[in-house]
């Protein structure tokens, strides 16, 4: 169950006041200066009073805005920024890339750094926001693949808050607002960043909300001795290659079965089964991108799949639909 306003108090962030004001060009430049330039227009119903509390972090920061009527904000892409954006009370309409949707005190919406956004905040809405720096989460999500990121970061913008595995999430940030609230003058940066660790709102982002990469975030089942860890690397790196496991077994400096002992206790599967699903999951990017004019056969072809039934058979089990229903759904 969501509680909505409860769950955050009456007013987050009240000992963090940037700005209240009715004044639609001054609020309109106090945001821009936290956050980017943007369009903000009163398009409805309510009197206009806008405020933003906000409290900043190393890697990210916490605010609270509320417009008081109805408007129309128009930043365009974000670029250096992820924001997750929580009504607290109200709800908002949201055009972010192709999608459209409704967000409320159930359905938080989060932004992609490099997606266009249009929305409409209705008449009393009030938010948090959690800006997170773009850097910092590549270099987080990077950090805990152990590999630089095969493709765009770009999460599912409908962030589900009644999901049980987001219930410890929305619980770490209430916690976050309210530790915050009790911090305020020139030590509370640092107070927010030691009190309460920041990178896990990163982890919880990049294992419970679906995203891009979603496919590659593994949980190993025991720590990888260092042979194990080359052979991932060589496997990684070398996926668009025919290579076989002699040369992933040479590459990691031990033989072929110390090697796949290694693996199986490490990951679950054998070297050739991570180097398959490697070259499924480097297919499902390029299926994503939707290339104009590429077909599922070209994208197969290019990682190493030359039976096509058995490629369709084994990218369903991993990724719940056929490789032609994702190049339709990116089309």
């Amino acid at each position: 169950m969501v509680h909505g306003g409860d769950e955050w108090g009456d007013r987050p962030l009240s000992s963090h006041v940037l700005f209240r004001s009715a004044d639609l060009d001054f609020a309109r430049d106090m945001v821009a200066q936290k956050f980017c330039r943007h369009r903000l227009e009163v398009t409805g119903g309510g009197r206009f009073l806008a405020a933003q509390h906000h409290a900043p972090g190393r890697l990210l920061s916490l605010n609270y805005i509320s417009y008081g009527a109805d408007v129309t904000i128009d930043p365009g892409a974000l670029e250096t920024f992820y924001l997750l954006q929580i009504p607290i009370r109200g709800g908002a309409t949201i055009r972010h890339h192709r999608e459209e949707f409704v967000s409320n005190p159930g359905r938080a919406a989060l932004l992609n750094a490099d997606r266009a956004t249009v929305m409409q905040w209705w008449a009393g809405c009030e938010q948090v926001l959690v800006q997170i720096r773009k850097s910092a989460l590549i270099d987080f999500a990077e950090r805990m693949l152990e590999r630089r990121l095969p493709g765009e970061l770009v999460f599912d913008p409908k962030v589900e808050l009644g999901r049980a595995d987001l219930r410890s999430f929305r619980l770490l940030l209430a916690a976050m607002f309210h530790a915050a609230d009790a911090t305020a003058g020139p030590n509370a940066r640092d107070s927010l960043t030691s009190a309460f660790n920041e990178e896990r709102v990163l982890e919880a982002l990049l294992f419970a909300q679906p995203h891009s990469l979603s496919a590659f975030m593994d949980r190993q089942l025991a720590p990888a001795p260092r042979q194990v860890k080359r052979a991932h690397d060589f496997i990684r790196q070398n996926a668009a290659r025919p290579i076989a496991l002699s040369d992933i077994a040479a590459a990691s400096g031990v033989g072929a079965r110390s090697l796949q002992i290694g693996f199986r206790r490490a990951f679950g599967i054998t070297p050739m089964q991570a180097l398959c699903r490697e070259r499924l999951r480097r297919a499902r990017l390029d299926l994503e991108a939707g290339a104009p004019g590429e077909t599922v056969t070209d994208v197969a072809l290019r990682w190493g799949f030359t039976h096509l039934g058995r490629f369709s058979a084994d990218y369903r089990t991993a990724f719940g639909e056929l490789p032609r229903e994702t190049l339709r759904r990116a089309g």
